[in-house]
């Protein structure tokens, strides 16, 4: 199988779970797009998961063209990856939620220390369970990929997540979402 085929492979492995159809294998790989246009009725909701598969597309490729995956590695790793990301963006609106508590909290003209107190140790413990989550999903990882693959990955996964985390601070202008 070429690297289209094993691409529309991971493609349609990683985005099952939300329907999304997979690319035309003659395109380039997809990119992140924020298709918020002027006049764009769609919902942000919808726009947002639209984005975030564009974005598990767009690391399904590159994760086949930089490991070189063959079909049936790549059958095994991306059902593990979509696991993973599900639990991710649990605790990332988590971590939204109590964020946007903190600064409501802050906000008052005298802050409620106790409160303040409990939102920080549930910021920590998300933190906790998020590095918790990333280890085991590389040792889930590891289990269908050779040490070279498992290098490689290792040195990826990061990298693209800073990048699309930049696309995302670009696209919304700059906001930060807290710690």
């Amino acid at each position: 199988m070429n690297a289209a085929g094993v691409f529309l492979l991971a493609l349609s492995v990683a985005t099952a779970a939300s329907g999304v159809a997979a690319a035309d294998p003659q395109r380039r790989p997809p990119g992140p797009s924020a298709n918020a246009h002027v006049g764009d009725r769609r919902a942000p909701d919808q726009l947002r998961k639209e984005v975030l598969e564009r974005m598990r597309a767009l690391r399904a490729w590159k994760i086949v063209e930089e490991l070189k995956l063959d079909e049936a590695t790549s059958a095994h790793l991306f059902p593990i990856l979509a696991r993973y990301d599900d639990q991710e963006l649990a605790l990332a609106a988590e971590r939204r939620d109590i964020a946007e508590e903190i600064r409501t909290l802050l906000a008052a003209p005298r802050p409620d220390d106790t409160r303040l107190t409990a939102a920080i140790n549930r910021m920590v413990v998300n933190r906790e369970k998020r590095h918790a989550m990333k280890d085991e999903r590389l040792k889930e990882l590891r289990k269908v990929l050779t040490p070279v693959q498992q290098a490689k990955l290792v040195l990826l996964l990061p990298r693209l997540e800073r990048e699309f985390a930049q696309f995302i601070r670009d696209v919304a202008g700059g906001k930060e979402d807290g710690p």
